[in-house]
């Protein structure tokens, strides 16, 4: 068995790269080898599985969308690992990527909340975004539709959907669990050109591929009980119109003995609540308010509103509805509360909270490459995905502790160093490009031997004039750390 190694680590330490302090300091301090050994990521021979994860994140910060690009890259001398090295971990079907990335954020609560404490607006929180590839090979991809620009407003592209759970503590957003969905299967004769690969029924891989074809209400459900078994706690539930079903309602309020309250969107659909003793729909729900003249005004949202305490029989539960009209907009919005004690004001900043997973997706997608993975086997989509949250959460942990105001301002002061190393990098090979130049005309008049030159002390000698430079201390000072 080969003995551990710390390649990355020691040319972290050599050239000062910005992710020192980000990676390798933070992966430290959440123990991230004995996650790994914890979670049974673990390899009989070859390198550690936790070295070859912690390249995978560093490739976002490197600004590569994937192995090949690394290996093409000048990057590559960092490690001597092969890329079928790479390839085999994430196209694993037993590594239980799912299992990590709950004991990464359940590590990253218990560093930033020591006493557990539960924040009075924390929430578990559900969204889906679209996770658009290219290909239709790749394993499971569908036509995805845009829900947020409306059915006329965008057309059907290929990828997943991808759901995501998170808890927002009262100070910051942490992914906890997700799932990859598909919608509209491709044509059966474009099917048939999709990868296709055996998997043991068992394993970790087969158990996600299956939940592609599983709704994502059903899912979102089964993510929260595995989150409330694994002890974290909030005290809210947070989900737009597309979750806020009957089932989803009824369920997240038997978790825990109704420990927790849901605050959500609703449609003025055909659902029925009970007022003054009669069943009506959100639409003559709304018509009776306004004969009764209830509207109430919110100065500190410029808001008009209705609000109305009722009995909702498809979760047997009294709840409290706001029918809300915004600045600027016609349609009256519907909103809804188990937790009758909160007033307009409390339930609209607590539901604004849920805007976090939004910024989560966006800077994701931005900064950390979320969706950029082309691998056809499902197994390193997964894998893709977990790395991604789990830099996140990282990044997320090093923000906190250092007062950065967002995550993408913390981004964009990595991406300068880094920058300004590479372009270091690029200097150093144009003019070692113009040397070889050199070297060939004088070889070729037959007064130098170019091989003996490049091992030669004047060789070496310009190569340290070099490093010993400004330049060369953007690649080698061990004091530029940002």
């Amino acid at each position: 068995m080969r003995g551990k190694t710390k390649e990355i680590e020691k040319v972290i330490q050599t050239h000062s790269f910005s992710i020192d302090s980000i990676i390798r300091d933070v992966m430290k301090t959440f123990n991230f080898r004995s996650l790994c050994h914890k979670v049974g990521l673990k390899k009989e021979q070859g390198y550690p599985v936790a070295d070859i994860i912690t390249l995978l994140l560093v490739f976002p910060l490197m600004f590569l969308n994937s192995v090949n690009a690394f290996y093409k890259s000048g990057y590559k001398q960092v490690t001597k690992m092969q890329k079928d090295t790479i390839y085999r971990l994430k196209n694993h079907a037993r590594m239980p990527w799912r299992n990590l990335l709950l004991h990464v954020s359940k590590q990253f609560q218990s560093l930033v909340n020591p006493d557990q404490d539960v924040d009075d607006k924390s929430a578990f929180i559900f969204d889906d975004t679209m996770d658009e590839r290219v290909g239709r090979r790749i394993e499971e991809v569908s036509y995805v539709h845009d829900h947020v620009a409306g059915r006329k407003k965008s057309k059907a592209t290929l990828g997943f959907k991808n759901l995501t759970m998170g808890l927002f503590d009262g100070k910051s957003f942490n992914p906890l669990d997700f799932s990859l969905h598909s919608e509209k299967k491709l044509y059966k004769k474009q099917r048939k050109e999709q990868y296709q690969k055996k998997r043991d029924p068992r394993s970790n891989g087969a158990k996600r591929k299956k939940e592609c074809d599983v709704d994502k209400i059903t899912n979102a459900i089964r993510m929260l009980k595995r989150a409330v078994k694994h002890g974290f706690k909030a005290k809210y539930v947070l989900v737009d119109s597309w979750f806020a079903s009957k089932d989803f309602i009824r369920t997240c309020r038997g978790v825990k003995d109704g420990a927790m309250h849901v605050i959500c969107a609703v449609r003025k659909d055909w659902r029925k609540y009970r007022y003054q003793g009669k069943d009506m729909h959100a639409k003559e729900l709304l018509k009776t308010l306004k004969s009764e003249g209830k509207e109430k005004r919110c100065r500190k949202r410029n808001t008009r509103y209705y609000e109305v305490t009722v009995y909702y029989p498809g979760i047997d539960e009294t709840v409290k509805l706001f029918f809300c009209r915004f600045p600027y907009q016609k349609e009256w919005r519907l909103y809804l509360s188990t937790d009758i004690s909160l007033s307009f004001i409390e339930t609209m900043d607590i539901y604004s909270v849920r805007w976090t997973i939004e910024v989560f997706f966006r800077e994701t997608k931005q900064h950390l490459r979320l969706g950029k993975c082309q691998s056809q086997d499902f197994d390193a989509q997964i894998a893709h995905v977990t790395t991604t949250y789990i830099l996140y959460a990282f990044l997320s942990y090093f923000r906190r502790i250092n007062d950065y105001e967002t995550l993408g301002g913390l981004f964009e002061e990595m991406k300068d160093d880094m920058v300004e190393k590479n372009m270091a990098q690029r200097l150093w090979e144009m003019f070692d490009e113009l040397l070889d130049v050199i070297i060939a005309a004088i070889s070729e008049s037959g007064a130098v031997d170019i091989h003996a030159f490049k091992t030669s002390e004047e060789y070496q000698y310009i190569k340290t004039l070099f490093e010993d430079s400004f330049l060369g201390h953007q690649l080698f000072d061990d004091d530029n750390v940002a």
